[in-house]
């Protein structure tokens, strides 16, 4: 019998050849490996051919392409079976813009009078002459006279209905508009839309799209007959038993997340599990939703600093100075600590002037709208609202602000927007006062909400999210290399690492606030795969190493790239991506791989080259470089390989312990898909490419008659990762009263000469069920030159320390180490097998004070 309560996940990226049979097949494995539920990418109807199915075309009906609702009730009936149950991936805030999106065909073909207007967010007064009322699409490929002169254009007949026809487009006519036109050109500018050269689109689109996605189009959850349109089907497997919870894609890109989330936690089954992708600021608290949390990139970054060594800071501040990758540093030079803040908020100030600038013009005009209502602020041009808007949003250290227009913001979002104004005011003098004010009593909630005041407010929060995503995700993340560990979806460059006693109060905040909210390390959406962020943090605890050997790289491969920032980006990504072991048996895999990686990484950094216009001859320079690198002769493959191999002795320790905490700090683990073994996945689409489920089966196999200080003898194969995975979430499910929502978090001290080293807590359940974890962190210290595991008598008087009430307790260690008893457990000995310990007991209940 399944509990609907997940106590850990598993995620699966559907499509590409995976479909629901797909998925059914692989439930026994994944029983095996202790997961409770199957997380499942977008499992509504998606473009055609669609590789992620966040381009839903109707959220109605499950997609025919993965099995439909038959398939998806059939994985679910046997899961259930298994005592398994579905968590499916929901996205709210947007559809795919496609001939098969009836929703958009019907808002093409009827304009701002027809029933389908109201489902999407469409400014029908926009700036550029000749298209009022009417959809503006950049999908030409030139100006639209040489299109048309050059017969680009056509009407063409499909499934007995005439289309307006562009290469692979296709565009709707309205009703009778066909008869009462003869020319082409006529006939177009009878339209409920306008087709315009890409290249002007960023700056004259005039419907919300999901960040510059021009293939994807926003929709107005926040109309109730539009949330039910969305939500209906989804709502009714709720009901019915086929899911048992959801995860909310971008709910920073709606109109009112919260009276979205509490429209959909009221209409949904009672206690039904949601998560919602909330990207949190540093200091940033979850609103006061009623959710079960956040999609874990908070504890992303928490766990991903433990294993980053704050000594190494400055050494790797100079060398990222000498690599051009730091800001404000030059090389040979140093930087100021705030450095990193003003070049983050330039990136984003140049997508608001960019791909995001027609979502900024349209903001500055609303509040100029405003603004005319004030007898005060009434006096104010466009330009200066324009300036306002850019360094207001530019500013804005978190993703957005939650005040509903007319209400008075609470208090963290009030103290984030006077900071914010603050700034703002320095970065853009020439904006009055009287503006200023405005602007900061209309966004505070300190005024009336007009409808003018509320259409600048609402769409204030969703520029600043799609700034942040764009400006620093997108770019400034892709311009500085100083750690690749810490570029990373929800994760600031500094702090550069933090100790044990950060960690334990991330998760003690974690534990009172979302207890039951998503932790994860690996996603279709990070920008690296969890061991390759391990390997990179790894480098910290090797700086001189790491140091000399870059600048020998640098020094012998200058002629080959004269950019140094790339070469730096390169060079750390390829031993991030270094499997213990080496990779020479996949160098051309490998060589594709990366080349398409660097191509991606320098695009979005927007120095060199860009997607609108690519560099071609650097790019090509750039790929010269890696196959000189990764040539099958080539001298760097050793030094590469030799420098990996003692990154990888560390990383290995790391990412045992990462995944002993994940699957044990308060809150739900969220296994991504491969991550069983070691990883080196890259960003999307490289993260998200098919894994084998067979070598999944294998390794369960393997794990059956293995000792687990073989496999750490031998890490080669990852067996040891998968063992200490598969050990954990099956304890894990056999103790839910310790690792759910109700159970307890009690950090422990550890003492002695590698107490640093050392993570222990305690999870206690209210009957008396209790487990002690115990993870290794910067191990390079405790496993001297050689770089030989850490376990047994390297630990020396290391101990952790038990309460009373835990003292009298013998424990087993769930992961086959030997186990002890007593107030101190000896790490020599509890740690003899593995760098990680899963101490479990269960005796009388324990009583705390």
């Amino acid at each position: 019998m399944r509990d609907r309560q997940p106590l850990s996940l598993y995620r699966i990226q559907l499509r590409n050849g995976v479909d629901f049979p797909a998925v059914t097949a692989q439930l026994a494995d994944l029983d095996a490996l202790g997961v409770t539920h199957i997380y499942l990418s977008p499992i509504l109807e998606a473009r055609p051919g669609s590789t992620h199915g966040y381009d839903v075309t109707d959220p109605r009906r499950v997609d025919a392409e993965l099995g439909g609702e038959n398939g998806l009730r059939a994985l679910a009936d046997a899961a259930h079976a298994h005592g398994l149950g579905l968590v499916a991936d929901l996205v709210p805030n947007h559809v795919g813009v496609d001939p098969a999106n009836r929703w958009w065909t019907d808002l093409l073909a009827e304009g701002p009078g027809g029933p389908a207007a109201r489902r999407f967010d469409v400014d029908w007064e926009p700036a550029l002459p000749g298209a009022g009322g009417k959809v503006i699409l950049p999908v030409l490929g030139a100006p639209y006279g040489e299109v048309l002169a050059a017969g680009g254009l056509e009407v063409a007949a499909d499934d007995g209905r005439p289309w307006v026809a562009y290469h692979e487009h296709r565009f709707p006519l309205a009703a009778g508009s066909m008869a009462a036109h003869d020319d082409l050109h006529e006939l177009l500018e009878a339209q409920h839309y306008r087709l315009v050269h890409w290249r002007i689109g960023d700056r004259v689109v005039n419907y919300r799209r999901f960040f510059a996605i021009n293939e994807l189009a926003a929709v107005r959850v926040e109309d109730e007959a539009v949330f039910d349109d969305v939500h209906g089907t989804i709502l009714r497997l709720l009901t019915e038993g086929v899911l048992d919870g959801l995860r909310i894609d971008h709910v920073d890109g709606l109109a009112d997340p919260t009276g979205y989330v509490r429209r959909l936690a009221a209409q949904a089954p009672q206690g039904t599990w949601i998560v919602v992708e909330k990207i949190l600021g540093p200091g940033e608290r979850m609103p006061d939703w009623p959710v079960a949390g956040g999609t874990g990139y908070d504890f992303l970054g928490d766990v991903t600093r433990l294993f980053v060594d704050p000594a190494a800071e400055d050494a790797f501040t100079a060398l990222a100075a000498e690599f051009e990758s730091w800001p404000g540093s030059a090389p040979g030079g140093g930087s100021r600590p705030d450095d990193w803040r003003a070049a983050a908020r330039a990136a984003k100030t140049e997508m608001l002037d960019g791909c995001l600038a027609a979502d900024a013009d349209r903001l500055a005009r609303r509040l100029q709208l405003a603004c005319a209502e004030d007898l005060v602020a009434r006096d104010v041009d466009l330009v200066s609202c324009r300036a306002a808007v850019t360094a207001l949003v530019a500013a804005l250290p978190v993703y957005r602000t939650y005040t509903v227009p007319g209400e008075t913001a609470r208090g963290e979002d009030a103290a984030l927007l006077e900071e914010a104004m603050e700034t703002a005011r320095a970065e853009a003098p020439g904006v009055s006062d009287h503006l200023w004010a405005f602007a900061r009593d209309a966004l505070g909630g300190r005024r009336a909400a007009t409808p003018a005041l509320a259409r600048f407010a609402v769409r204030f929060a969703q520029v600043s999210s799609a700034a942040m995503a764009k400006g620093v995700e997108d770019t400034f993340l892709y311009r500085q290399h100083r750690l690749l560990a810490l570029n990373e979806v929800g994760v600031e460059p500094v702090p550069f690492g933090h100790d044990v006693a950060a960690f334990h109060a991330a998760n003690s905040r974690r534990a009172e606030r979302c207890p039951a909210g998503l932790l994860t390390t690996s996603t279709h959406d990070t920008k690296r795969g969890e061991d390759v962020r391990l390997r990179s943090a790894a480098l910290t605890e090797l700086p001189a190493e790491w140091a000399g050997a870059v600048r020998r790289w640098r020094g012998t491969h200058a002629h080959l790239l004269d950019d140094q920032a790339a070469q730096y980006l390169l060079y750390q990504t390829l031993v991030g991506i270094w499997p213990p072991g080496g990779a020479r048996d996949r160098l051309p895999a490998l060589r594709e791989r990366v080349h398409a990686y660097a191509q991606k990484a320098l695009r979005e950094a927007a120095l060199r080259t860009t997607w609108a216009d690519p560099d071609l001859a650097f790019e090509a320079g750039v790929r010269d470089f890696l196959a000189a690198l990764l040539a099958d002769d080539s001298p760097f493959l050793d030094e590469l390989d030799a420098l990996g191999q003692r990154v990888n002795a560390i990383a290995v320790t790391s990412s045992l312990s990462q995944v002993v905490l994940r699957c044990t700090s308060p809150g739900v683990p969220d296994t991504y898909q491969g991550t069983e073994g070691w990883t080196d996945d890259l960003v999307d689409p490289d993260n998200r490419r098919p894994v084998d489920p067979a070598e999944r089966s294998a390794r369960l196999r393997a794990l059956e008659a293995a000792h687990p200080a073989d496999l750490l003898a031998a890490p080669v194969d990852g067996l040891v990762k998968t063992w200490v995975l598969a050990r954990t979430l099956r304890a894990r499910r056999e103790r839910p009263g310790a690792f759910g929502a109700q159970g307890e978090y009690l950090p422990l001290e550890v003492t002695g000469r590698w107490a640093a080293h050392v993570v222990a807590f305690a999870r206690l359940a209210p009957d008396g069920d209790a487990v002690v974890v115990v993870a290794s962190r910067l191990p390079r210290a405790v496993m001297g030159d050689a770089l030989a595991p850490p376990v047994g008598e390297v630990w020396a008087d290391t101990a952790v320390a038990l309460p009373d009430d835990l003292a009298g307790t013998a424990w087993r260690d769930a992961l086959g180490g030997p186990g002890a008893a007593g107030d101190r457990l000896p790490l020599a000995q509890v740690l003899s097998a593995l760098p990680v310990a899963l101490l479990v007991a269960r005796g009388p209940a324990l009583t705390r004070e």
